[in-house]
């Protein structure tokens, strides 16, 4: 039986839950590197890893800048991004006697820009590899397996059978392996000179003592999930993959959007809808309210990187002296307020992507501030978040909504139409309303350009996601005052994405054109290495 996939709230739209950086360029890598972990398993501790990386791609141009390196760190040594010691992980390595390197050269395996093979060897001589792509959000999918082909996302276990001389009969150990353990999908992969691979995906952890028993002298591995919402049997079809679908619904049955939203989870996830909204609330909205309320309610440090500044302390202090006469207003004050206190990097202030970066902190940086100014429930901000949820998935469901592949329409505005749907039904839109105010977010950012440059102090990114957060206030005032987008959302989706993918490559988050080619640009990128440089030598001092 085969279990048809599609976008999850808490796999493809807030999450992974992580330590600071980069969905696309911290937490995928750190992913890709534990699945392949995993098949050395944990009586094999890795000694040495390789992780090989096309220089055309997009980890090329900023290797190092969005702790591309510290990810795949991490997930080689078989942690996933939320791990304690992600910054610490060279370190680490060096106490364990783990070699590492980092190589670029041509990619065969995989054209997409975010591609990375790991070739990991165990202390007892073995070796694995695997080949996988960051697609953004923290979302990755694997192409290929000790050398035989395969698709996952991370999604489920997967016990790999290895027939490398082609002896066994196929049918045979399938019937044997269902009958012990409740696989929900299987199937065969051969890779030439290797004879086959045998797979078998499951929603539990299988019992290798059990496996072994099954397989006999034949190799074997278990592939472990890295998505919190692992694929069930039960997972019922998709309960709309577009925001009008979403509405229609809401209208029909006359309930609130995100009531529909809530169902939508609950058939994806097979959770009960108490386990849906205590998710919600206890873990995603728990850690967005942390990351941007903590730098300015607790004792804690941001972490030391070159050429970025805390700049949430001289807004905090600007915003108090000018009161009233703040030009962008108490709201949006409040919003970027929380906006910048969800920027530092600090260690074990752990985040929720969702998508770019701090993209779900950007999202409850806008929903926390109108709640505060305006008096609004807990309750109400998580119906917010629920649509905001619901959107995400609906832009998932119809594009790969990342910068490496749409430019910033697929960071800056999708986060500027999860809040301004979210902002919408949290202040008690109509499903209309929250449809129209996602559509006006959209339009705005299509074509829009990812030129941001190492040393850059975070820019472009920074002042385009004070426009999202500001915009994305306004446009769902706009919605409830009654302005028609005309264009219903997911035709603004399909057109960012069709627009997005004639944008030059240069000019999608590789650091190799736009703003990246201007002199000072080009002048803060060396900079920044050296600074980088001297950094790392001062830690291993």
């Amino acid at each position: 039986m085969n279990v048809k996939n599609y976008p999850d709230f808490f796999n493809n739209v807030f999450g992974p839950i992580m330590q600071p950086g980069s969905s696309t360029h911290t937490a995928g890598p750190a992913r890709m590197g534990y699945m392949c972990n995993s098949l050395l398993g944990e009586e094999d501790e890795v000694s040495e890893i390789l992780a090989i990386m096309d220089p055309d791609g997009s980890f090329c141009g900023t290797f190092g800048m969005m702790t591309e390196d510290l990810g795949i760190l991490t997930g080689a040594l078989g942690h996933l991004p939320d791990w304690e010691f992600l910054f610490e992980a060279k370190e680490v390595c060096e106490e364990k006697g783990v070699k590492f390197n980092f190589s670029f050269s041509d990619m065969k395996e995989s054209t997409h820009p975010n591609a990375i093979k790991f070739v990991l060897k165990g202390k007892s001589g073995r070796v694995v590899s695997l080949v996988a792509n960051s697609t953004g959000g923290g979302m990755i999918e694997t192409v290929i397996v000790n050398d035989y082909p395969f698709h996952s996302i991370g999604e489920s276990f997967v016990i790999c059978v290895f027939d490398k001389e082609d002896k066994l009969e196929g049918s045979e150990l399938e019937r044997s392996m269902i009958e012990k353990f409740d696989i929900y999908a299987h199937d065969i992969s051969r890779a030439e000179s290797k004879g086959k691979m045998l797979w078998f995906r499951t929603s539990y952890n299988p019992d290798k003592k059990e496996i072994k028993n099954v397989v006999g002298d034949l190799e074997f591995s278990v592939m472990y999930p890295v998505l919190p919402v692992v694929t069930r049997r039960e997972k019922k079809e998709q309960l709309f993959n577009t925001v009008e679908g979403m509405r229609k619904l809401a209208e029909s049955q006359n309930k609130r959007m995100s009531e529909i939203a809530i169902e939508y989870e609950m058939n994806s996830s097979c959770w009960s809808r108490e386990d849906v909204i205590e998710y919600m609330e206890k873990t995603v909205a728990a850690t967005m309210h942390r990351r941007t309320h903590a730098i300015y309610e607790e004792e804690m440090e941001s972490f030391y990187r070159p050429y970025l500044t805390d700049y949430y302390k001289m807004y905090e202090e600007f915003r108090v002296n000018k009161g009233n006469d703040l030009l962008a207003g108490p709201t949006i004050g409040l919003a970027y307020k929380y906006l910048l206190g969800g920027k530092p990097f600090v260690p074990g202030l752990l985040y929720v992507p969702g998508p770019q970066g701090s993209g779900g902190g950007y999202v409850y940086a806008a929903l926390s501030a109108v709640k505060e100014i305006h008096g609004y429930s807990n309750e109400d901000l998580l119906r917010g978040l629920f649509v905001a949820a619901a959107v995400g998935s609906t832009a998932y469901s119809n594009c790969d909504p990342t910068a490496e592949a749409i430019g910033c329409a697929g960071d800056a505005g999708m986060v500027c139409s999860f809040i301004a749907a979210g902002l919408t039904e949290m202040m008690g839109g109509t499903p209309k309303q929250v449809e129209w105010a996602c559509s006006l977010a959209l339009q705005s950012f299509i074509g829009i350009v990812c030129d941001y440059f190492p040393g850059g102090d975070e820019n472009p990114c920074q002042s385009r996601m004070f426009v999202a957060v500001g915009m994305g206030i306004v446009f769902s005032e706009l919605a409830t005052v009654g302005i028609n987008p005309v264009i219903p959302f997911h035709e603004v989706v399909d057109t960012a994405a069709s627009v997005g993918s004639k944008i030059p490559s240069d000019l999608r988050c590789t650091a190799r054109g736009g703003l990246c080619l201007t002199p000072t640009a080009l002048k803060l990128k060396n900079l920044n290495q050296i600074a980088l440089e001297e950094l790392e030598k001062s830690k291993n001092k």
